[in-house]
C-alpha cells in the first residue's frame, strides 16, 4: 500500500506540471514572462489538484485504511491456505503423523469439526491409539461434532489418554467433566486441580476454579486450593438470555418444515460449546432461552464467561457441527448484562 501511495503522488504532481505548464510557459509572441493572472493560475493549479486526487480518493474509495482490518483477513487466508498445502502434502504422505495431529488442531480452531474428526481420526488410527494428543484430540472431535458422545465412545479415549500421559491437559479437562457428569467428585476434583498446573485461558481457568469451589462445599469441606488465584466474579443467580431467532427473507424458503436449531454459546476465541439448546423449527421468529440449565457442564456460570457467541443454525443432517449447506447467523452476547437479543440466520455454510 506505501508503493501505492508513493506512485499516486508522482502521478499527482506530473498531472498537476502538465497543466500548469502551458500556464507560466511564455507567449511566443511577445516572448516575455506569463501574465499574472496565469502565474496565479498554475499556482492554484500546482497546489490544489492533487490535494484534490487525493481527497476524491479517500471519499470514494472503500479500502479500509486499519491495520487490524488487513491483518485479520491476512491471518484467515493463511490460515486456510495453510489447511489446503496440508491436506495436499498428507494426500502424497499420509503416514505423517504429526501432520494430521497439526490439521486435527487448526481444523478445532477454525471451527471445520468434521475435518478435526477425519484428522485426528487419521492420527489415532496410524499411531494405532499409543498416541496421547491424537486419542485426546479424537475424543474432544467426536464431541464437537456431536456432545453425545460426551457419555459415550469418547469416554474410554479419555481414559485411554490419561494412561499414555496423565499430564494431558485436554484429557484432564474433559476427563473431570465426565467424572463431574457421574457423580465422582473426588476424581473430578483430583483431574482439575492437576489441569491448573498448566497455562490455561482466563475463562477455562475461572470455570476450573469454580467447579473446584462447589466439589469443595459439597464435600463439606473447604475449596480446594487452586493452583493459581483466580479472582471470583460475583453474578445473580439463575442469569440466561432471552433469544430471538429470525432468518433472513432470501433464505425462508431453503428451510424444510420441521428442521432442527441449534442454538450454540461458546467462547469468542472457540474451543468446546458451553451450552446448547436445540429446537424443531416450526415458524419464525424462534424464541429460545438459554440459562445455566443448558450448560453442558453442570453448574456453569454463563455470565461469569465473560463475552461470548451465540450461533444460531439450522442442520441439514440433524447435529450440531456445521456442515456445508447449513444455514447459521451469530451474534456477540454477554451473559451478565441479561438483555434480550436477536440473531438472524443470513449465512450457508460453504
Amino acid at each position: 500500500m506505501t508503493a501505492f501511495i508513493f506512485v499516486a503522488v508522482l502521478l499527482a504532481l506530473a498531472a498537476a506540471a502538465l497543466l500548469a505548464w502551458p500556464l507560466l510557459r511564455p507567449r511566443a509572441e511577445a516572448g516575455g514572462p506569463p501574465p499574472p493572472r496565469s502565474a496565479i493560475a498554475a499556482t492554484l493549479v500546482a497546489s490544489w489538484l492533487p490535494l484534490a486526487a487525493f481527497a476524491i480518493y479517500f471519499w470514494a474509495s472503500n479500502w479500509s485504511w486499519d491495520p487490524a482490518d488487513h491483518a485479520a483477513q491476512a491471518s484467515a487466508a493463511d490460515i486456510r491456505q495453510m489447511m489446503e498445502q496440508l491436506q495436499s502434502r498428507l494426500s502424497r504422505q499420509p503416514e505423517d503423523l504429526e501432520g494430521w495431529k497439526l490439521l486435527g488442531r487448526t481444523a478445532t480452531v477454525v471451527g471445520n469439526y468434521p475435518l478435526a474428526k477425519e484428522a485426528f481420526g487419521e492420527a489415532y488410527t496410524r499411531s494405532q491409539g499409543r498416541d496421547p494428543d491424537a486419542v485426546a484430540g479424537f475424543a474432544e472431535s467426536l464431541i464437537l461434532n456431536d456432545e453425545r458422545e460426551i457419555d459415550g465412545q469418547a469416554v474410554p479415549l479419555f481414559e485411554r489418554a490419561l494412561e499414555l500421559d496423565p499430564d494431558n491437559a485436554r484429557a484432564l479437562w474433559y476427563g473431570g467433566i465426565i467424572a463431574y457428569r457421574r457423580g465422582d467428585m473426588t476424581l473430578a476434583q483430583q483431574r482439575w486441580v492437576e489441569l491448573q498446573n498448566h497455562d490455561l485461558p482466563p475463562d477455562l481457568r475461572q470455570v476450573v476454579a469454580e467447579r473446584l469451589a462447589d466439589i469443595g462445599r459439597a464435600q463439606g469441606g473447604p475449596p480446594a486450593k487452586p493452583a493459581v488465584t483466580v479472582a471470583a466474579v460475583p453474578q445473580p443467580a439463575g442469569t440466561g438470555a432471552n433469544l430471538t431467532i429470525a432468518i433472513a427473507p432470501a433464505l425462508t424458503e431453503k428451510v424444510p418444515p420441521g428442521s432442527t436449531l441449534f442454538v450454540i454459546a461458546r467462547s469468542g476465541e472457540g474451543g468446546p460449546p458451553l451450552a446448547v439448546v436445540r429446537r424443531t423449527v416450526g415458524s419464525w421468529p424462534v424464541a429460545v432461552s438459554m440459562t445455566d440449565a443448558n450448560a453442558m457442564l453442570p453448574g456453569t456460570s454463563l455470565a461469569a464467561a465473560g463475552p461470548l457467541r451465540i450461533v444460531a443454525r439450522i442442520s441439514r443432517q440433524g447435529g450440531p457441527a456445521a456442515a456445508s449447506g447449513d444455514l447459521y447467523g451469530e451474534v456477540g452476547y454477554d451473559f451478565s448484562s441479561a438483555s434480550p437479543a436477536t440473531v438472524t440466520i443470513d449465512r450457508i455454510v460453504p
